[in-house]
């Protein structure tokens, strides 16, 4: 079982940040580390601002004035979209705890900004009575859940997602959302050389995710940054030793992969 993570509090001077993710105009994000522990985490990088000395997952900060900034910034009316959240998952095993990603969402849901929430987490269906309350200026609902899911196996991301929450779990939040009447998509991301890029597996998790509501799939291949090579490269090695040769091979020539990727998928990736 994976550890708890530290925690502490912190003060932020801005809720609201300028995006530059296509088709995001802001990002929110309550918290700053994530308890997912990703081995393919892009969101590394935010360590050296924190000042912490532990790895990637182990550590949290919490946002404690984030209400107050966002309500003050919301006083002056904004258009656009909200991401929620760009850099960590803002329905951690924290929330359930500390409630700043709820706390936040009740701030939004008349601001007449419309929302883009992502997440790994199951906890999301607890709101699902803001997602249903999310109001437009022009009256219409204008709210898109997002989950992410890289397997369908519960064991494979047990090894490259330990905090976060099973895809099991995950697939039937997806079917609540759904099933409430909210937009889905499910993002497979990252496709992982040797683990999760079996077409046949691929396709299955597409047809399973349809089968549970989600209203749009995409998929996106893995980037080859070094933190998520040393990470993904040491799991591989350890738990799943007969998947080194097709890892290696996609880490000595990733536009090689990516290309068989795309001849077996067609324009999913």
């Amino acid at each position: 079982m994976k550890a708890a993570p530290t925690t502490r509090d912190v003060t932020c001077s801005t809720a609201l940040c300028k995006s530059r993710i296509p088709g995001m105009d802001w990002c929110l994000n309550p918290y700053t580390g994530c308890e997912h522990a990703c081995a393919y985490c892009y969101a590394t990088f935010m360590k050296r601002f924190t000042g912490h000395q532990g790895s990637w997952g182990s550590f949290v900060d919490v946002k404690s004035n984030v209400t107050e900034v966002l309500s003050r910034q919301l006083r002056r009316r904004k258009r656009g979209r909200v991401m929620l959240a760009s850099v960590t998952d803002a329905w951690q095993p924290l929330e359930r705890e500390k409630g700043l990603t709820r706390a936040c969402l009740e701030l939004l849901v008349d601001s007449g900004l419309s929302l883009w929430a992502l997440t790994k987490s199951d906890l999301v269906v607890r709101d699902i009575d803001l997602f249903r309350a999310f109001r437009g200026l022009l009256g219409d609902v204008e709210v898109s859940v997002g989950i992410t899911l890289t397997t369908l196996s519960d064991e494979v991301a047990a090894l490259i997602e330990p905090g976060a929450s099973s895809p099991s779990r995950r697939l039937d939040a997806l079917e609540q959302l759904s099933a409430a009447g909210i937009r889905t998509a499910v993002f497979m991301a990252p496709i992982l050389p040797g683990l999760t890029d079996s077409p046949r597996d691929i396709l299955a998790l597409v047809d399973e995710v349809r089968r549970r509501g989600a209203q749009e799939v995409q998929a996106d291949p893995l980037n080859f940054y070094p933190g998520a090579l040393r990470g993904v490269g040491k799991i591989i090695e350890l738990h799943r030793p007969k998947a080194l040769p097709i890892w290696r091979a996609a880490v000595a020539r990733p536009d090689a992969w990516r290309k068989h990727l795309r001849e077996a998928l067609g324009e999913m990736v």
